[in-house]
């Protein structure tokens, strides 16, 4: 029997069958010897017979060779059939463990997807308009805050306090952002009224990979100074298991340059090359200027996101927004100093404060 096959039974059992098992193999190997004997000769006899004569001889061997291990194997086949029930009751056993693993896996994995589910409708509560008209978003947005809540609300979030207060956080984090959007916005029209009205000094050609020719001036930012974000960077409090804690990502990307442009019609905007392959999945690359508006700069300097691969349940990634799950006292300070030293960044282009 061989070695690596693990059969249970007792010491006597085992000892038994490895006790059979070695006589089969003595008696087989001594009846092999023999035959390999037998084939020998015949080999010899080859030159001096006929090959149909030569077949009939190692044919008879071979015959007379299972005739003789035919009893061994008789009396062998008693053991093996025990030892094959064994591994038949082993296997069966594994194979129900192994069931059963999977089945309680699966309800596991399914009550994590159904908290995770009952999670992202509790988010959406905050959204949802009352009898009133309003959401309690909105309600908090307003500086309004009740004393009670309807009993379906209460129901849905469970501990009122806490979502309230996670509610009106969001709220701070959402108005701080809008502010810095505004002042990134402001601080850019400015900058472009200015230069306009004085000539448009320092304005550079631009040349690139893209076959456009731009006009504008390189803006290089520097965000040395701004506040950590080791406190910005965790994720949302979902059900545990339903995101893998590795799998988080936090969208806090800062540009380190753009092209601050002007068309032929006057507007004012930004430009960034961007590059895509031809044919899509091919080995060529086309080279072309992504172009952003004034609002759209601003707002993507600010806009923050946390991104979840992977979670359990869904095929696609899952996107919420910074501002709904981040501590405002870390996420409003960070966004003012973005929106600050943007704002000089662009202050630094007006003549006279070069």
């Amino acid at each position: 029997m061989p070695r690596q096959v693990d059969v249970s039974g007792t010491r006597e059992e085992i000892d038994f069958w490895n006790a059979a098992a070695a006589v089969l193999v003595k008696q087989i190997a001594a009846e092999q010897e023999e035959l390999r004997k037998a084939r020998r000769r015949i080999r010899r006899w080859d030159w001096a017979t006929t090959y149909r004569r030569a077949r009939e001889k190692r044919d008879d061997a071979e015959a007379s060779f299972l005739e003789r291990v035919r009893p061994a194997v008789t009396e062998y086949q008693p053991v093996r059939n025990t030892i094959e029930a064994r591994l038949a009751e082993r296997e069966a056993h594994a194979r129900e463990t192994a069931r059963r693993a999977y089945q309680e896996g699966e309800r596991r994995r399914m009550e994590v997807i159904a908290r995770f589910r009952e999670w992202e409708s509790r988010q959406q509560v905050a959204d949802r308009p009352l009898s009133g008209g309003l959401s309690p978003r909105e309600m908090a947005a307003n500086g309004d805050n009740p004393t009670s809540w309807p009993p379906e609300v209460q129901a849905e979030v469970g501990d009122l306090a806490a979502w309230w207060a996670g509610v009106r956080a969001s709220v701070r984090n959402r108005q701080a952002s809008a502010q810095a959007v505004r002042k990134i916005a402001e601080a850019i029209t400015g900058t472009a009224a200015a230069l306009e009205e004085a000539g448009r000094p320092g304005i550079n050609t631009i040349e690139a990979r893209p076959s456009e020719v731009l006009r504008g001036w390189w803006i290089h930012f520097d965000w040395s100074d701004l506040p950590p974000t080791a406190r910005l960077r965790k994720p949302p409090k979902v059900p545990p298991g339903s995101v893998d804690e590795n799998r988080w990502h936090y969208q806090l990307f800062l540009t380190a340059e753009q092209i601050f442009t002007v068309d032929s019609s006057g507007e004012f905007g930004f430009a960034h090359e961007s590059r895509s392959m031809i044919p899509p999945g091919g080995y060529g690359y086309r080279y072309t200027w992504f172009k952003q508006s004034i609002e759209q700069f601003a707002e993507g300097l600010i806009h923050s996101e946390i991104i979840a691969f992977q979670a359990l349940g869904r095929d696609d990634r899952l996107t919420f927004p910074m501002t709904d799950h981040a501590d405002p006292d870390a996420y409003v300070p960070y966004v003012e100093a973005v929106a600050e030293r943007a704002a000089a960044h662009f202050r630094a282009l007006i003549p006279g404060q070069l």
